[in-house]
């Protein structure tokens, strides 16, 4: 039984005065699961589960006694059977210990905001129904699969409908869909045999690649028990967009207001991007209005709408990061916060990419890709690679070793794919995603492989 509304929440929040200003999101979620496996030769659900999750959070900005210059902020998630005042509580002594420098959300809109779509309609229209045509999709590609044992699968389709209120007068309302889809398939008649596993996430329907998911997965099982060590050495390394995705999102803290005001590792504009850069120019967009990106939005968390931005063009940075509290700080214009990364492809193919080197390892799957966006470094143990040798064409699975490489070094002679591709991801309980529209495969230089 709720014990409180929204409006009256509004109500206490308006008349505190020592509330300077709030943000009220609120989140319905209907989202579906199925877990497979086989039985007796066919796929058979195991699991089929539907879960619906309500939730309110509350972030407040307060005053901090006679200091006119300082705030306090925190925020906290709501819950409607309890009383409100001890929860208000809670959150308003939080506050008070968060000591930083004033600022001010956006004021509200005086124009309709741009419309943006984040969802898939259809799954929006019936999630039950884009359940079973998923469910179709997947039983069709696992039916045609030879040489690999089907071990499991799983797809989850979730509707998050979303609703936030600002102390500036403004209400945005959003939709957004996620999917999600896994296969898992290891080698037959071999007499051992190393399970891979594959997984994606999408917004759309159309941009989940279930099919391929699954021949791929079926396939690299196979080739998992006919691999090669790895040798140790430099070589010419080809990622793909999953790689990308983590680590171009993870970069654009070097190109954000909050890096530069916490005197953290920073790019300003006009600076290169890429250092000594000589092979393919990146140009970098920030797209909140991508549709079925992971992070498609209209507005802002501090109420500011949300326009694509040119970030870097041709590896020149020619705008930043900047939410309002960092604009404020800085003295900088407020601008693009939220969005999808879109990189502008290449005009080669991967399979040019690959022949343009005498030696090329191809990365197929990592083992947890570690990232550090401070000093832009990464690395990973390899989980499967192949290595493509020009002359001989002979390709050679290897297995084992590790990666690591740093962007600023190891971005310099780059290659970027001219097939795009477009990716999501998300994590569970997280309100927004990371997204990421671009080359498919990118070749990077002299990167450093470990046996």
């Amino acid at each position: 039984m709720r014990l409180w509304n929204l409006q009256e929440l509004k109500n206490i929040l308006n008349a505190a005065p020592v509330i300077k200003g709030w943000v009220i999101t609120q989140e319905s979620l209907n989202r579906r699961e199925r877990y497979f496996l086989m039985d007796s030769g066919r796929l058979a659900i195991d699991q089929d589960r539907e879960a619906r999750d309500f939730s309110i959070r509350l972030r407040v900005f307060v005053r901090l006694g006679a200091q006119q210059d300082r705030q306090g902020e925190s925020s906290i998630k709501l819950h409607g059977d309890q009383p409100l005042e001890p929860q208000l509580k809670a959150l308003l002594e939080a506050a008070s210990l968060a000591d930083q420098a004033i600022w001010e959300l956006a004021p509200s809109p005086v124009a309709a905001l741009a419309p943006v779509q984040g969802h898939d309609p259809a799954i929006a229209e019936d999630i039950h129904a884009a359940m079973e045509r998923l469910t179709t999709r997947l039983a069709g590609a696992i039916a045609v699969v030879q040489g690999a044992q089907f071990n499991s699968a799983e797809l989850f389709v979730g509707l998050h409908e979303r609703e936030q209120h600002f102390s500036n007068g403004l209400t945005h309302r959003s939709l957004q869909t996620r999917i999600y889809s896994e296969a898992a398939f290891s080698a037959t008649g071999s007499g051992i045999s190393d399970e891979y596993l594959e997984t994606r996430w999408s917004s759309l329907e159309k941009d989940l690649p279930i099919e391929e998911l699954v021949r791929e997965s079926a396939e690299r099982a196979r080739h998992m028990i006919q691999v090669a060590p790895a040798v140790a050495g430099t070589f010419p390394v080809m990622v793909d967009s999953e790689v990308l995705l983590a680590l171009f999102n993870g970069h654009l803290a070097q190109l954000s207001g909050a890096n530069h005001y916490h005197e953290l590792p920073c790019l300003k504009i006009g600076d290169p991007l890429i250092p000594s850069a000589r092979g393919d120019l990146i140009t970098l967009h920030l797209d909140p209005a991508l549709e079925g990106g992971a992070d498609t939005v209209a507005v802002s968390g501090d109420g500011t709408p949300q326009m694509r931005r040119t970030l870097v063009r041709n590896n020149r940075v020619e705008a930043l990061v900047m939410d309002q509290q960092h604009g404020q700080y800085l003295g900088l214009p407020v601008g693009v916060s939220r969005g999808s990364v879109v990189i502008d492809p290449g005009t080669r193919s991967k399979q040019e990419l690959i022949e343009s080197r005498p030696r090329v390892l191809e990365i197929l799957q990592l083992s947890g890709l570690f990232t550090d966006e401070n000093s832009g470094t990464f690395g990973s143990e390899i989980r499967l690679a192949r290595l493509h040798e020009r002359e001989s064409g002979r390709i050679t699975y290897i297995k084992g070793g590790s990666i690591s490489g740093s962007i600023q070094e190891n971005f310099a002679d780059l290659g970027l794919s001219r097939e795009t591709i477009r990716r999501c991801h998300f994590e569970n309980g997280v309100p927004s995603g990371s997204g990421y529209s671009g080359p498919a495969w990118v070749l990077l230089s002299d990167v450093s492989i470990s046996g």
